[in-house]
């Protein structure tokens, strides 16, 4: 009795198996090569994010400059995936240029999770399940890691204010909490769409 449903079983498993597993290989989705690359005439504003290489560090902003990386593609293409390598992003925003109104739409917002272990920043974000078609990513950073915030006693013009403290401890020292930004660092941009079969 055993033996022939044991025997039953293995027929069982094998015939639905194994069609199941090249089923699960044909539906699952297949991406293009990355074309953020400079070798696929991708333009970039800092080199060595979209050189291939994860040991390289794009730097970009600081000290009230603007913290954005920028992507252009040599024609428009459709995009559906981005993969970020991070070294401090903390908050930031994903942009894509739309070409019918030239403008720039947010299609992904960040604000990184606290609880991430070990490292200090998480090192990888996964921008998916996205369906635009444009010519430019942009990566807006509005804080890092690294930032600082120091107390001013008066705000000046182009300083990120936090807030506006009126005490410190029981005294009355009205100051300001402003923002030292640090410049923004990413290792690598991938930027896929689906492969054509």
């Amino acid at each position: 009795m055993y033996g022939r449903l044991s025997g039953f079983s293995f027929f069982l498993v094998m015939c639905i198996g194994l069609p199941g597993c090249v089923w699960l290989s044909a539906l699952s989705t297949q991406w293009s090569e990355n074309f953020a690359l400079k070798s696929f005439g991708t333009e970039a504003n800092h080199p060595s994010i979209n050189d291939g290489k994860l040991d390289t560090v794009a730097a970009v902003g600081g000290s009230n400059k603007p913290r954005i990386f920028i992507l252009k593609f040599p024609e428009a293409k459709k995009v559906r995936r981005i993969i970020i390598h991070n070294e401090n992003l903390f908050w930031f925003h994903v942009d894509y240029l739309d070409m019918k109104t030239s403008e720039w739409e947010t299609c992904y917002s960040m604000r990184q999770r606290r609880n991430i272990g070990t490292g200090r920043t998480q090192t990888q974000y996964l921008v998916d399940r996205l369906n635009v078609e444009t010519n430019m990513i942009r990566i807006d950073v509005s804080r890092t890691v690294d930032d600082d915030i120091v107390p001013k006693p008066i705000a000046e013009p182009g300083d990120k204010v936090v807030n506006r403290k009126l005490t410190v401890g029981r005294l009355y020292i009205p100051h300001y909490r402003v923002i030292d930004q640090a410049p923004a660092k990413i290792r690598e941009v991938e930027v896929y769409q689906l492969a054509e079969r």
